[in-house]
């Protein structure tokens, strides 16, 4: 198992035990809001956790899916997917989700930060992308904050709840 050393917290690979918190963090409204989806049950947050801890096992897998953990606890995650795109084995992509309790601290900057650097490194990535709703002010900072920079607004790119929402895209490249 990867665990990957933060400044107050550690990142390790999510697992199955860590489904109630993992449903508990994307149920708050803030974060409803900014995901096109969240688990709506813990059948579903059980589901979604199966298939991350499986797929990093993979010679080739779509991503590795981290816990970031504060002095014991499951505080959010941080995902680097989309590693096995075809003709595009150069990018992955980043997502990141931390608990209520948890936001403000820097604690997500860092994580996209030490995830960024294993994404260049072990996978020998050359660009990374991350995308968060225009609404979405401290997301958008916690990317600038870890070095990406803004590409450009995807408008209209999600439907959800009768409403369409534009995207920012953020990357950093090696």
């Amino acid at each position: 198992m990867t665990i990957i050393k933060g400044n107050g917290f550690i990142l390790r690979h999510i697992s199955i035990s860590d489904t109630r918190r993992y449903f508990e963090i994307q149920q708050d409204k803030d974060t409803r809001r900014g995901f096109m989806t969240v688990p709506e049950s813990m059948k579903e947050a059980r589901k979604e956790l199966k298939m991350k801890t499986v797929d990093f096992k993979k010679k080739k897998p779509f991503g590795e899916s981290f816990a970031i953990e504060v002095k014991g606890e499951f505080a959010g995650f941080v995902d680097l997917c989309h590693l096995n795109k075809k003709h595009h084995e150069h990018e992955g992509s980043v997502s990141y989700c931390i608990g209520k309790e948890f936001r403000g601290k820097g604690i997500t900057t860092a994580a996209v930060k030490l995830i960024v650097k294993y994404g260049f490194n072990k996978y020998k990535l050359k660009r990374m992308e991350a995308r968060c709703r225009t609404f979405n002010k401290a997301s958008a900072k916690v990317l600038k904050k870890a070095g990406f920079k803004l590409e450009g607004i995807l408008r209209k790119t999600e439907f959800k709840n009768g409403k369409y929402y534009d995207d920012m895209v953020w990357a950093i490249v090696k």
